[in-house]
C-alpha cells in the first residue's frame, strides 16, 4: 500500500484511514458532511499528495505533449497549467490531467492517483517508438513519490492564502500558478482545486518516509511544517482537515467528472472507438481541434457516427440515494447507468452522474434511478447542483 509524505499525522488524527487507489489514505477527520460543509462555507485543507507528478524536460518536451493530450499545452505561459486529456487510440480517456508550463522547457504534468503509473509507462513506451527513428531532446520523469501536494479550498481560502504568502488568489486566473516562499519553504502556488470552490494548491518536494526506493526514505520535515503551519494561521477562519470523503462529495456537488467512474478506458480491441471518449462525458472544451493527437481520428469517427450515450447530470424528485452501477430508465426502459451519486450534505437530496442515452441528455428530462428494485423518480439538471450565486468559486460577494 502507498502512503503519503504525512500519513503518520493523518493516522493520528483521521478517524477513517482505508484503501484509495493504492493508496492508504484519510476519508474524514471528524465526519464527512463537517468537513465539506467546512469547505462550502469557510475553508478546508486536504492532504492531496498521492496524486501524480510528471515531468517532461527538453526541447521537444512541448512537440510531445502537444501530441499526447488533447488541449493546446502551448498557449498559457509560465508558470501556469492547462487542463488536459490523455486518450488512448479509440478515443477513451486514459486520464484527465493538468499540465504547468514550469519554464525552461519544463512541464509538470499533475494527474490521478491510480493512472500516473499507467501514464508514465505509455508515454515512456512513445518516447521510445519515436526515437527508433528521430532523435529527441526529451526526459520524463515521474516524481509522484517526491512531490507533496496540499489543497486549501472555500469561501476562506483567498483570506487564507494572504495571511500566508501575501498573494491575493482572485488576482490570479483559474490554473495560473506563483512560485512562492512559506518561511524559507519554496513552493508552486497554483488557483486550482477540485471542489467547485474558490482556493488554491501547493506543490513542493520532500523527503517521503514511505518512498518505493530506500535510498530517498526520509523524515517530511517540510511537508509537516506547511500542514501544521496552514491549519495554525487557519485557525481564525475555523480550517478543518478533509478527507477524500469530502473531496467526492464536493466534487459530485459541482458536477466534476472522476477518472474511473465517469472517464475510463474500457479498451475495446475489437472495436476502432472506446468508451469513455471525451465526447460523451462533456469534455469537448478540453479539446483543440487544429492539431494532431493520439485518439484524434476516432473522435472524428464518433462525430460522424453519433453518440451512443452522453453524461448527465441528476437530483432525486423521490426520497433515495444513488450509487455507481444503479440502472436509469425513462419512459419505461432501461437508459442507461450511474457513475457517481451521494446525499448531497448541502441540499440534503440524492445527486448524481449517469450516462444514459443521448436523446435523453438534456436538462430537464424526468427518469427513474432503480434504487434496490424501486424506480424513483429522478430529473436531469445542468451542474453545478447548488446555486452558483450562493456558492462556488464564483458566488456573488
Amino acid at each position: 500500500m502507498k502512503r503519503v509524505h504525512i500519513f503518520d499525522w493523518h493516522k493520528e488524527h483521521a478517524k477513517k484511514v482505508e484503501e484509495f487507489a493504492g493508496w492508504e489514505m484519510p476519508i474524514w477527520y471528524s465526519s464527512i458532511k463537517e468537513e465539506h460543509l467546512a469547505v462550502r462555507n469557510g475553508v478546508g485543507i486536504f492532504d492531496v499528495s498521492h496524486m501524480g507528478e510528471i515531468f517532461f524536460r527538453g526541447k521537444d518536451a512541448l512537440n510531445f505533449l502537444q501530441y499526447v493530450t488533447t488541449n493546446d499545452i502551448s498557449r498559457p505561459p509560465a508558470i501556469s497549467g492547462t487542463y488536459s486529456l490523455v486518450l488512448n487510440e479509440r478515443g477513451a480517456v486514459k486520464d484527465e490531467t493538468l499540465v504547468f508550463n514550469m519554464g525552461n522547457n519544463t512541464y509538470m504534468m499533475v494527474c490521478d492517483s491510480d493512472a500516473f503509473e499507467k501514464l508514465y509507462a505509455w508515454f515512456t513506451s512513445i518516447k521510445g517508438a519515436i526515437e527508433q527513428y528521430t532523435e529527441l531532446d526529451l526526459e520524463i520523469e515521474n516524481k509522484t513519490y517526491d512531490i507533496t501536494m496540499f489543497s486549501v479550498q472555500g469561501p476562506k481560502a483567498r483570506d487564507l492564502a494572504m495571511d500566508l504568502f501575501g498573494i491575493d488568489i482572485n488576482q490570479l486566473w483559474w490554473f495560473q500558478a506563483k512560485e512562492v516562499e512559506l518561511d524559507g519553504i519554496k513552493m508552486l502556488l497554483s488557483r486550482s482545486g477540485y471542489t467547485g470552490e474558490n482556493g488554491f494548491e501547493v506543490y513542493f518536494e520532500d523527503a517521503n518516509p514511505y518512498h518505493p526506493n530506500p535510498e530517498k526514505r526520509g523524515k517530511p520535515e517540510k511537508a509537516l511544517y506547511v500542514w501544521e503551519k496552514i491549519l495554525e494561521v487557519g485557525q481564525k477562519y475555523d480550517i478543518k482537515p478533509a478527507g477524500l470523503g469530502a473531496r467526492d462529495t464536493l466534487r459530485l456537488e459541482a458536477g466534476y467528472t472522476l477518472y474511473g467512474n465517469e472517464t475510463k478506458e474500457l479498451q475495446l480491441l475489437s472495436t476502432d472507438i472506446d468508451e469513455v471518449t471525451p465526447l460523451q462525458a462533456n469534455l469537448e472544451f478540453a479539446i483543440f481541434w487544429d492539431k494532431e493527437f493520439i485518439g484524434k481520428e476516432a473522435l472524428l469517427k464518433q462525430k460522424g457516427r453519433g453518440l451512443p450515450s452522453k453524461m448527465v447530470h441528476f437530483k432525486m424528485v423521490d426520497r433515495g440515494i444513488p450509487r455507481a452501477g444503479y440502472k436509469v430508465y425513462a419512459e419505461g426502459k432501461e437508459i442507461g447507468e450511474v457513475t457517481s451519486g451521494t446525499l448531497s450534505p448541502l441540499l440534503g437530496i440524492g445527486i448524481g452522474i449517469a450516462f444514459v442515452k443521448s436523446e435523453y441528455a438534456k436538462p430537464g428530462v424526468e427518469i427513474e434511478i432503480d434504487i434496490r428494485g424501486q424506480k424513483k423518480k429522478a430529473l436531469t439538471v445542468a451542474p453545478p447542483f447548488y446555486d452558483p450565486k450562493k456558492y462556488g468559486a464564483f458566488r456573488e460577494e
